[in-house]
């Protein structure tokens, strides 16, 4: 019972049967090796998994035979103890269809020979039944147990015989098997041999020195199943072994001594053998070995390849993002040369710099500030620079960056560079990987055909010694019969025939060291390809590594260019962000409009200017060539005159000299006092920066854009007002050069009437000249200097009102921000009262979730002290279990006992019949003899005296027939009291509560037998008693007969007859003995019976107390069912409430998120009208400065006009 329940345990269905478990099966069905292999590979695939038939892979391959889908499997790993559902291992499945070879592969993996099934079998005894003597032989060698029984009892031999298998009997008996085994009822192999007919066998078995005297648990004996089998020449064997049992004892014992010999030498032949198949096997296992690490190799070369497939996909997409970048660095080179070229155009002519204009209007304060603050940090606290200078720097930053640019594609391209050359020794690698691969691959087949080879010569030599052990066994039963004759000629020949065996196994244990050799050397060649292998891993594990440093940098050269492009994109952004593309449009065409106008204008003042040039160049030449002519025509006077002229003028012009440096000086003060408030304005400017930093109150972009524009048209404003003060000039120098043209006339007109010697006159024309050319260049000079002071005292105004207007653009009067802060403190205290009044509600939703948790605490409690209660007042289902199993146990142990009292009770009926068949026997018997006597004794005399004995002699049988017929009664009585003990067994096993009554019953009927059996003692007795009387009686009157021989025979024929009635007597009282020793062991089993069986009341009061304990545990249970669920209905209650809340929460929340949601589009629709009026407002302010500027250009021609007409008149 314990193997069958552990064989069902360990043969349990598996119930997650897979598709790769079908498949497997599938595979193993068909014997698909690869199929087999691939799929073993893949995890959690077993082979051992048992499907819906009680069948797994494993022993489908093992019960079809193959090969080699057993040893992929073995190779792989598997439990090799593993049963299917009869409780059947791989060994048995192989043992039972005859799968030699299979068998030999799970001996070498050292399966063992012990395990038996659900019915007890060992593989020994699924080998004796599939007749294979090889599979027997290979587990008699690996120390199968050859006398092991199954539930039957029976033996492997048991089982040849039963099968008829005479060779795998031999066998069996050869290697020790026991004859005379018996089975649990008692039969012998020769009994089995004998019913079956099975001449071979029985031949067999009383050869090896089987008893053919013995007999079953029924007294049957060999003859009686030969006599069932019908098998006349089975039966002769029998009655011959029977009547000579001595003769196969000592044909056996004749042969001992050489059969010993012949055992030592198979003994050492068997050794050698192990030995062979031990180092066969280490063999087998280091070339698994060794297949599982070309596996492997081979598996990290396809894991190789797997990883270098993913480096080439990484480098293809490493090379499209920095074909991207690139792409991304070229956009960004045309936006800064675009950009570049609109700053640079800037100083061709007047157009361009009011493109610059507008640029700056669009970029320049903001972007500059940005800029310098992203880029230059630290020249927002130096003083101002010329517009020049700023671009300077900018084409200075713009060359660094182009510098960095370069560097970066050259870092690039060595890295491309050293990743081709990486790239290119991978695949070097990768081809000598490969070549070596493919070498591998051929050194491998080289072996794997070594190894078939190996493997052929192996099996040819294993085949050559099952021949020879075959041959052996023959040669063994050959030598027995020889023996038995006694031929020595015989045994000489074998003994030749075993020498030349001998020879031929010394030369195949020579053949099986060349192949241990071979297959050395072959280690010797994959332990230098493993070294070959590691080598390579190891170069290519270094490969990798450098592949992986070399990633690194490129990720870092990768993350310098990604940062350097997020510069250059912010800068766009930036520079993009500054203006938008509508307004900057709209405010392009308008001012593009109002510069042509103004260019326009500055055209024909320029051509003016020109024609004016032009007329001073004419009059300049007519002076030189006057000049000219009036070289030789100059007076002393005139010359004094002009001298006196010229001498003012340059008094005039060394007072305009003092004066402009007058100015400068005084413009140099106002300069440095411009520097210092400047100065006061930066901090002033820092620390309104700190403070409003603190406030964190800043503009919207819309608000910068609009300062921004009105900073450009104030600085349009200006550079117009330079340009109309410069036309003034260049007017007024125009009016000073006609003034001196006419001077210059009326000079000529008085000097044409003296003259001066030329030399003198040319003299102190150079010398003026070389004066006018000295006092022109201080004035150049003096007047660069001026535009020099000029320029910085207008940059320190622009830079002195960028401040100003970034101030009012960056930051909000403190109304405004009080304002703002006064209504985000109002919104704050609402939010923060809903968020008080949340926190409350989230408190009391804690609170209530504490009492639950605190009410769940205390129900845990009650169910655990109920459990306690029903652990301590309770039994568990599996006590209860136990003891109801126990009684079943109990009640079939008394059922198997009332069989076997019924079977001694059938027994006892035979035994009885058969006295019946005896007593008939002795009927017909005395019937003879009164035959005989009637017949032989004829006297006349005699007859009365003859028949009056032989009246007696009929009354003395008639009461014997009484009394035999009494004894019939009896037994008859004694059947129906057994048939009642049969009844009683009945309902012994159908309800145990009558076992009182049985019990008394049998007494009654124990007395009752008892008290019959003295009855018939007494009537026995007195029988004698009366036959002895008789016999003295029949004495005194034979004295006195004549014919005395006459009765001396008749009382020699009837003291025989007296001496059989008292054996038949002395037998009748043995039968009744045995049926009295029977009844008291069937009382000692009632009595045992009682005492391990409970009445029925106490049965009945136990059942009784047990189900109402149940019902009121029940009954309990069912209330605190009632109460857990009530107390969990109120646990979901409080969670539909907390969800609930949970719920409101959300929804506060939401409602939240859609109040500022709209409180944002508000303020953003808010924000945007701002915008839209300050937009509104710009252009008004712009219009309303445009007229403001025409009216003051005006009022400056007018004045201009004014002057002219003055000096006019004053010429």
């Amino acid at each position: 019972m314990i193997c069958w329940f552990s064989c069902a345990a360990r043969g349990s269905l598996n119930p997650d049967w897979n598709k790769y478990d079908d498949r497997l099966m599938k595979a193993a069905e068909r014997g698909d090796v690869e199929k087999v292999s691939s799929i073993l590979a893949k995890k959690g695939v077993s082979p051992t998994k048992l499907d819906v038939e009680g069948r797994s892979a494993f022993h489908v391959v093992a019960s079809k035979g193959n090969l080699d889908c057993l040893n992929t499997i073995l190779v792989h790993g598997v439990d090799i103890t593993a049963t299917d559902a009869a409780g059947r291992n791989a060994l048995h499945l192989a043992a039972k269809y005859g799968h030699a070879l299979c068998l030999q592969k799970l001996l070498q993996y050292n399966c063992p020979t012990e395990n038996v099934d659900l019915q007890g079998r060992t593989a020994l005894h699924d080998a004796a039944m599939s007749d294979c003597s090889a599979s027997v032989q290979l587990l008699c060698d690996h120390g199968a147990a050859v006398n092991s029984k199954d539930g039957d009892g029976r033996t492997p031999l048991v089982l040849a015989t039963q099968m008829c298998r005479p060779a795998l009997c031999q066998l069996l008996l050869d290697r020790g098997a026991d004859v005379n085994a018996r089975d649990k009822q008692s039969r012998t192999a020769l009994m089995l041999g004998c019913e079956y007919g099975c001449r071979d066998a029985v031949e067999v078995l009383l050869r090896n020195g089987a008893d053919a005297a013995l007999t079953d648990g029924l007294g049957h004996d060999c003859a009686y199943y030969a006599r069932i089998g019908d098998n006349t020449d089975i039966l002769a064997l029998v009655k011959a072994a029977l009547q000579d049992p001595s003769r196969g004892r000592a044909s056996v014992r004749r042969g001992q001594a050489e059969q010993k010999d012949l055992e030592l030498e198979n003994q050492d032949l068997k050794d050698r053998m192990r030995e062979v198949q031990e180092e066969q096997r280490m063999l087998l296992d280091r070339i698994s070995g060794l297949q599982l690490q070309l596996s492997e190799e081979q598996m990290f070369a396809a894991d190789l390849e797997d990883e270098k497939d993913e480096l080439k996909k990484i480098l293809t997409t490493k090379e499209k993002q920095q074909e991207e970048s690139l792409r991304t660095i070229e956009a960004l080179k045309a936006k800064l040369k675009y950009y570049e070229g609109d700053s640079a155009g800037s100083g061709g002519n007047f157009g361009n710099r009011k493109e610059d204009l507008l640029l700056k209007q669009g970029q320049g304060f903001a972007v500059e500030s940005q800029s310098r603050s992203m880029l230059r940090p630290l020249e927002l606290s130096l003083p101002s620079q010329s517009p020049s200078s700023e671009k300077e720097t900018l084409k200075k930053e713009l060359e660094s960056l182009r510098s960095c640019f370069g560097a970066a594609k050259e870092e690039i391209s060595k890295l491309q560079r050293e990743l081709s050359l990486k790239c290119s020794e991978c695949r070097a690698l990768a081809s000598e990987c490969q070549r070596t691969k493919a070498e591998s691959d051929g050194q491998v087949r080289q072996l794997e055909d070594a190894l078939k080879d190996v493997q052929k010569r192996m099996f040819e030599s294993e085949g050559k010694v099952k021949q020879m052990q075959s041959h052996f066994l023959a040669l063994k039963d050959h030598l027995a019969s020889e023996v038995a004759s006694g031929s020595s000629k015989v045994t000489e020949e074998l003994k030749e025939q075993l020498q030349e065996m001998k020879t031929k196994y010394e030369g195949a244990s020579a053949e099986v060291g060349k192949l241990r050799n071979q297959i050395k050397q072959n280690e010797l060649l994959v332990a230098e390809f493993q070294r070959d292998e590691g080598r390579l891993v190891e170069e290519n594990k270094k490969l990798q590594k450098e592949l992986v440093k070399l990633e690194m940098e490129r990720e870092k050269r990768g993350r310098d260019v990604t940062e350097l492009e997020g510069q250059l994109r912010e800068t766009a952004a930036k520079l993009a962000q500054s203006v938008s593309t509508e307004q900057f449009e709209n405010m392009k065409s308008l001012l593009s409009s109002e510069v042509s106008e103004k260019a326009r204008s500055l055209a024909e003042v320029q051509g003016q200017r020109e024609k004016l040039q032009a007329e001073v160049g004419l009059l300049q030449r007519e002076c030189e060539s006057q000049r000219a002519q009036l070289a030789q025509l100059v007076r002393p006077e005139e010359h004094e005159q002009m001298r006196s002229g010229f001498e003012q003028r340059k008094e005039e012009l060394g007072k305009a000299i003092a004066e402009l440096s007058e100015k400068n000086e005084t413009l140099q003060k106002e300069l440095e006092r411009l520097q210092a408030d400047n100065k006061v304005l930066k901090q002033q400017v820092q620390m309104l920066k700190t403070e409003i930093k603190s406030q964190n109150v800043p503009l919207k972009i819309h608000e910068e854009l609009k300062k921004t524009n009105d900073l450009a048209v104030g600085d349009l404003t200006k550079k117009l007002f330079e340009i109309t003060k410069k036309y003034n000039e260049s007017k007024a120098e125009a009016e000073k050069l006609l003034a001196e043209k006419n001077s210059l006339n009326e000079n000529i007109s008085h000097l044409q009437a003296v003259y001066l010697s030329p030399e003198q006159h040319e003299k102190e024309v150079e010398a003026l000249k070389s004066s006018g050319i000295e006092l022109e260049k201080q004035l150049a000079e003096l007047q660069k200097k001026c535009d020099e002071e000029q320029a910085k005292v207008g940059k320190l105004l622009a830079e002195n009102s960028g401040l100003k207007e970034t101030l009012r653009d960056q930051y909000v009067l403190a109304t405004t921000h009080e304002e703002v802060k006064t209504v985000l403190n109002s919104t704050l205290e609402k939010t923060n009262g809903e968020l008080s009044d949340l926190k409350g509600k989230i408190g009391e939703i804690k609170q209530e979730f504490l009492r639950v948790t605190e009410e769940n605490g205390a129900l845990k409690n009650k169910v655990k002290v109920l459990q306690n209660q029903l652990k301590t007042e309770y039994i568990s289902l599996k006590d209860h279990e136990t003891a109801v199993n126990t009684l079943n146990k109990s009640v079939q142990e008394l059922q198997e006992n009332n069989a076997a009292i019924r079977a001694e009770q059938e027994r006892g009926q035979d035994e009885i019949s058969q006295l019946h068949a005896e007593i008939e026997a002795q009927k017909k018997e005395l019937d003879t003899i009164q035959e005989c006597i009637q017949s032989k004794y004829v006297v006349q005399d005699r007859e009365q005296s003859l028949e009056a004995t032989v009246q007696e002699l009929r009354a003395q049988l008639q009461e014997q027939q009484q009394r035999c017929r009494h004894s019939q009664e009896e037994a008859q009585r004694c059947r129906e009291e057994n048939e009642k003990l049969r009844s009683g067994v009945v309902s012994i096993q159908q309800d145990l509560q009558q076992n009182q009554l049985l019990a008394e019953r049998s007494r009654q009927l124990e007395q009752l037998c008892a008290s019959r059996m003295e009855e018939l003692n007494q009537q026995l007795r007195a029988l004698l008693r009366k036959h002895r009387g008789q016999e003295g009686q029949e004495e005194l009157p034979g004295s006195q007969q004549v014919l005395a021989g006459h009765v001396e025979a008749l009382g020699e024929a009837l003291g025989r007859t007296v001496e059989e009635l008292q054996e038949a007597l002395s037998r009748k009282e043995e039968s009744y003995g045995e049926e009295l020793l029977r009844i008291r062991e069937l009382q000692q089993e009632l009595a045992g019976l009682k005492e391990s069986s409970v009445p029925l009341v106490e049965y009945t009061q136990l059942k009784e107390g047990l189900e109402g304990e149940i019902s009121a545990v029940k009954c309990s249970l069912q209330q605190k069912e009632a109460e857990s669920r009530a107390r969990s209905q109120e646990v979901l209650r409080l969670q539909e409430e907390l969800q609930l809340s949970q719920q409101q929460v959300a929804e506060l929340q939401s409602q939240q998120q859609v109040a500022r949601a709209e409180y944002s589009s508000m303020k953003s629709a808010l924000e945007a009208q701002v915008s839209s009026m300050a937009g509104h407002l710009a252009s008004v302010s712009h219009r309303y400065e445009q007229a403001c500027q025409e009216a003051e250009q005006a009022r400056r021609s007018q004045l201009s006009l004014r002057d002219e007409k003055e000096q006019l008149r004053c010429i």
